[in-house]
């Protein structure tokens, strides 16, 4: 069964980041959304509030360059560069929030694992993209 007859690979960066930008609305920890942190944290001026707006900046960022490649396929450079500047957004969030939410990642809702997923099928869109790069500089 070929696979790629099937489905088109483009289409994991176009659903992992709508899942990226999804996940900034759904609970995370203790029933809030990134969203309603962000505007808790900022109300009580706390200076790392912007952070929880990362997930979303991510999905917006990866959505550009997912949306490049699909508009032209020359572009697929272009995107990878975008798509791995806005997983380096997501990097920070991570590595600064997740560590301070630790003990809570057991009881993690749903917009966690949107982000975790949306995350990786927008790497592994990048992924693709240079493995089909590759095939094709190998054609030629």
């Amino acid at each position: 069964m070929n696979l790629k007859k099937y489905l088109d690979f483009r289409i994991l960066g176009l659903v992992g980041s709508i899942f990226l930008i999804i996940s900034e609305f759904l609970s995370w920890f203790s029933e809030l959304s990134l969203l309603n942190i962000y505007l808790i944290t900022t109300a009580v001026a706390l200076g790392d509030s912007f952070l929880y707006l990362f997930p979303l900046i991510c999905g917006i960022i990866c959505l550009f360059g997912t949306l490049l490649v699909t508009y032209n396929i020359d572009y697929k450079i272009s995107s990878v560069i975008i798509n791995f500047i806005g997983l380096g957004f997501f990097l920070i969030f991570i590595f600064n929030i997740i560590p301070l939410q630790l003990i809570y990642i057991p009881s993690a809702d749903i917009g966690f694992y949107f982000s975790i997923i949306g995350s990786l099928l927008v790497f592994f869109d990048i992924i693709n993209i240079l493995l089909s790069q590759q095939q094709k500089l190998g054609r030629e």
